[in-house]
């Protein structure tokens, strides 16, 4: 199971793919940021093939891929963390957000 954990302060539309893992909904859901459940921030997936996470945060778009079905996925809002179900390796990847401020 894949778990993804919304640290954001706002709402992400995530999509996990399913071409190695039967059944499953490929499509986009929303996680909102409040109390985890396991019926918004579960994907069912194989642990074994690796699928491709795609999450919309506001007006950007990580694609994260590699994500293998015990992996758990923290977006929070200029970055993500996966970390993989055995201790051997992780990946960490920032995604810098430019702000416009006019006064």
């Amino acid at each position: 199971m894949v778990w993804v954990s919304n640290q954001s302060g706002t709402c992400l539309n995530v999509s996990i793919s399913s071409a190695h893992t039967s059944g499953g909904n490929p499509g986009f859901f929303l996680v909102e940021h409040e109390l985890e459940n396991w019926a918004v921030n579960h994907w069912h997936r194989a642990a074994a093939p690796s699928e491709t996470a795609v999450v919309h945060l506001r007006n950007t778009t990580a694609t994260i891929t590699g994500v293998k079905g015990n992996d758990l996925l923290v977006i929070y809002g200029n970055t993500w963390l996966k970390v993989p179900d055995v201790l051997v390796s992780y990946e960490f990847k920032v995604v810098w957000l430019s702000v416009r401020v006019e006064s």
